[in-house]
């Protein structure tokens, strides 16, 4: 392939045959690949010294199609791929452009490395101390009759529920630093419904949605677990915020839902659109704000049942969507997540991700919780549930 005619964004070079280390630039730079600032006259010095070798080899004969590193002052080294031709003088004419294969492998390493060193950080501490929990009462179990032996066999069992949540955590972090493959246009007020159903049913805890809400490309389920942790969440933290029973004063979450909090002693969750994507919120004790850049970290948890993984699963799966999460206060004095760079669509009716029923959960069991999904597209009145 002539290098002029590859589609890839890159920067056009020249190589004479007499100097073939000084690069002289034919286009202007790429943005993505500023070489402007490199040393064009000896361009070898700006080469990664593991590199150089194989880039000599390349620029004796023939054609040039490698990828080597080039190393700038005060930043990490940068993967460029250079493709060039030899013309009948013995110049290479081609492209420079950043080798993108290179440095998605050299991202996803990076990633294997970090869940590996997590891994390691789990296996050798948090399930270390329950396993130690269980076998020490197990022991203890054998000394004793009656129910004191029942006693500590129960705590052994709650131990080894310990470690079932932890492994099941550690499990889904691992799986959800994957990046998305498919996406489809998905009514993001059926996703919320069934991720409430699941675990803000039977707590005692309110759902209060603006509708509509937005249509967004994602993975349906994926989705649905960031939803569930985050309801979890603010489910397990609880609400130690007073109400306020005047209806004319009750603290409002925020000005995208305009919903009145409603007396009640569990803690509220709101979710409602924003100018590029949504949020999820609640009343509760909120994220102190010196905690909020740590709460994302796995293992970070100021629950006394909590394992720590919940929102570092929510940060993976926003991730691998290509979206941005962060935390903030919510007007209510809780937690406020916000969703940003969601791609969102204009209402268009129903799509083949409405009728998928995300496993045991359906549209119509949502419905009976009192979430109104069957509200229509026009309805921008908020939905309290309780």
């Amino acid at each position: 392939m002539s290098p002029r005619a590859d589609p890839r964004p890159g920067v056009a070079y020249r190589r004479s045959e007499g100097d073939p280390a000084r690069v002289v630039l034919e286009s202007s730079g790429d943005p993505e690949l500023p070489v402007e600032d490199l040393p064009l006259e000896s361009w070898l010095e700006a080469v990664h010294p593991e590199d150089r070798d194989r880039l000599r080899e390349e620029l004796v004969d023939g054609d040039v199609d490698v990828a080597y590193r080039i190393v700038r002052d005060g930043t990490d080294p940068t993967w460029i791929h250079e493709h060039g031709r030899r013309t009948e003088a013995g110049d290479v004419i081609g492209y420079l452009f950043p080798a993108y294969e290179r440095i998605e492998r050299q991202r996803r390493l990076e990633q294997q490395r970090e869940r590996l060193e997590e891994f390691a950080s789990v296996v050798s501490h948090d399930l270390r101390n329950p396993l130690s929990v269980a076998v020490g009462n197990l022991e203890l179990a054998r000394e004793f009759d009656g129910d004191d032996a029942v006693e500590r066999i129960d705590r052994a069992h709650d131990a080894l529920d310990r470690m079932d949540d932890l492994i099941s955590d550690l499990l889904s972090l691992a799986r959800e630093g994957r990046s998305v493959e498919s996406t489809a246009e998905t009514d993001l007020r059926i996703v919320v419904d069934r991720a409430w159903a699941t675990v803000g049913r039977a707590a005692n805890a309110g759902l209060v949605v603006e509708d509509p809400l937005p249509r967004i490309e994602c993975d349906h389920s994926r989705l649905r677990q960031a939803l569930e942790n985050l309801f979890r969440n603010a489910i397990e933290h609880g609400s130690d915020a007073e109400v306020d029973p005047d209806p004319d004063t009750a603290p409002r979450d925020g000005d995208e839902t305009g919903d009145r909090r409603a007396a009640s002693d569990g803690v509220r969750v709101f979710v409602g659109r924003t100018d590029d994507g949504f949020y999820v919120a609640d009343d509760g004790p909120g994220v102190p704000e010196d905690d909020r850049e740590l709460v994302f970290e796995p293992g970070h948890t100021t629950a006394e049942e909590g394992t720590g993984f919940g929102l570092a699963i929510v940060e993976r799966i926003a991730e691998a969507h290509g979206w941005s999460v962060s935390v903030a206060e919510s007007r209510a004095g809780g937690a406020r997540f916000e969703f940003t760079g969601v791609e969102t669509h204009e209402e268009t009716g129903e799509t083949a991700c409405d009728e998928d029923t995300g496993g045991e959960d359906t549209g119509d069991e949502a419905a009976d919780d009192g979430t109104a999904s069957g509200a229509t597209a026009g309805d921008t009145t908020p939905r309290s549930v309780d």
